[in-house]
């Protein structure tokens, strides 16, 4: 027999009957430290109301993301009947491409063997490029077209191959996709008013901090999350840019695809509106290349925010006359609003945070600190279930958390970055597209530009100001800020800049 003996813990009765009487004094009100500052109230209690508002919004946006969790399992790919050998246009746009990269991407499909189907390259290139791109690609099977006026913006190329397409099926890739082995029949099973999606999956040419964390979210938030787990159960799903089929009718009835930068959900948008629906067929997703540089990545963030904001803005009214349950309602609304309210929220909350330490409230009202509670409880679930999945690959629970921490900490630092953007995309305001770089170009740009310095300098001059006037709080607080962001900007931005310290895969 085993004896055991347990910690004796024993709690002053002194501080419990305080701990207690300082929790039922935010009944009343916050709780502020002896010398805070004079803020008027009505100020006071517009910035709880407005922190208590973020709150709740960002539960939610948790609370979705937890139940999709909970759905995340692979599934079997059922065709059923083997697909009819319809014709098929596989259509890649380029623009800025080295021409060894389109090598590569038209001998992976030829690699496929796919009967009865075509390769267009459509690019935006200037003639003489597309005359060394037309020599290199000789003996290979794809046809090469230039647009004769290649103004807008990346769906004004592909409809204009759509038309010289020869194919009743279409089928968009990008330039440095790794298409599934099965990609042309699962293309080929789309139905007459849909479009099938086959699911996204990342790649990293070169090793960086900033690779190895997208590859990690790639995979268990957006891969099992945000597709198999909407897939699973049922709810509307969105297609992203590449790996997306439909047929030449169908995308003429809808439209074609926008002269905007967000053509994948907003072409997804018009389907559902259209009474079609938007498929995701399971089976190996197509791999795309995350960018492996810290400016080649914050620029797609910056365009994949401003996407989300410019289709809220676009289709917010248009979705409650959706013909679908309300529950798919909600569902498409909270995919359109993902990335935008995480980054306004992200950002507000950062704000908030400093400006309740400058007016020293230490506990805000009881009601808040209640939805506090409830947001760190829930963080901790879906930190769980991302561990669920991810332990599946050998990743243990402090792996996971130390990814998400690490995510958490690069929005933290980005967010008033991107909160621009979020507003650029609300005004339907138009900005610059930038191809992303592939392989080792996208390391050529720096860490530290002037918004990078620009934050640590901001952050360092309220932290210099605090501890001027003796307002520890406010010090503490923009400390921590200081500390994360400088964390990002020389632990995971800088590595991800540097030729000297990248290894490939």
């Amino acid at each position: 027999m085993t004896n055991i003996t347990f910690l004796n813990v024993s709690i002053a009765k002194n501080f419990l009957n305080e701990t207690l009487q300082v929790l039922n004094k935010t009944r009343e009100g916050p709780v502020t430290v002896s010398n805070a500052p004079e803020v008027p109230l009505w100020l006071q209690h517009a910035m709880l109301t407005l922190y208590l508002t973020l709150l709740a919004l960002t539960i939610l946006l948790i609370a979705h993301y937890i139940y999709y969790a909970r759905h995340a399992r692979v599934v079997e790919g059922t065709l059923g009947d083997p697909p009819v050998d319809t014709p098929l246009s596989i259509i890649i746009p380029v623009k800025n491409e080295s021409i060894e990269t389109i090598i590569n991407a038209v001998r992976r499909l030829a690699e496929l063997q796919c009967s009865n189907a075509e390769v267009i390259i459509v690019s935006d290139d200037p003639p003489e490029k597309v005359t060394e791109m037309e020599k290199a690609l000789a003996g290979l099977p794809v046809r090469v077209l230039r647009r004769p006026n290649p103004t807008g913006y990346k769906g004004t190329a592909l409809n204009w191959a759509a038309e010289y397409a020869k194919g009743e099926i279409l089928l968009f890739l990008d330039v440095d996709s790794v298409p599934p082995p099965d990609l042309c029949s699962r293309a080929r099973a789309v139905g007459e008013r849909e479009i099938v999606f086959l699911g996204w999956d990342g790649y990293a040419a070169v090793k960086t901090p900033i690779a190895a964390l997208q590859l990690f979210l790639y995979k268990y938030l957006l891969y099992y999350v945000a597709i198999l787990g909407r897939h699973n159960t049922r709810h509307p799903v969105f297609a992203l840019g590449s790996g997306i089929a439909l047929r030449k009718s169908f995308l003429k009835e809808i439209g074609g695809f926008c002269n905007c930068t967000a053509d994948d959900y907003d072409i997804s948008m018009k389907a559902y509106l259209n009474g079609g629906r938007v498929v995701y067929l399971p089976g190996p997703p197509v791999y795309v290349e995350v960018p492996a540089g810290y400016g080649a990545f914050k620029r797609q963030y910056a365009r994949w925010t401003y996407n989300s904001a410019y289709l809220l803005a676009q289709y917010a009214s248009k979705i409650p006359k959706l013909k679908m349950p309300f529950i798919h309602k909600l569902s498409v609304f909270l995919n359109i609003i993902t990335h935008p309210l995480m980054i306004i929220t992200t950002f507000a909350l950062t704000v908030a945070s400093l400006a309740m330490s400058y007016m020293g409230i230490l506990l805000p009202p009881f009601h808040i600190l209640i939805l506090q509670m409830a947001l760190s409880l829930l963080a901790l679930v879906q930190v769980f279930y991302v561990y669920k999945l991810a332990k599946q690959d050998g990743h243990s629970f402090a792996e996971v958390a130390g990814m998400l921490a690490k995510s958490a900490a690069l929005l933290l630092a980005l967010s008033p970055y991107l909160t621009f953007y979020v507003i650029l995309g609300l005004l339907k305001r138009r900005i610059r597209w930038y191809v992303t770089p592939k392989g080792l170009a996208v390391l050529k740009s720096g860490a530290l530009g002037l918004y990078e310095i620009s934050i640590l300098a901001t952050l360092a001059i309220i932290l210099t100001a605090a501890l001027y006037v003796a307002n520890w709080l406010l010090a503490i607080n923009a400390a921590m800020l200081l500390a994360i962001a400088s964390y990002v900007f020389f632990r995971i931005a800088m590595p991800s800049s540097q030729l000297g310290r990248v290894l490939r895969l």
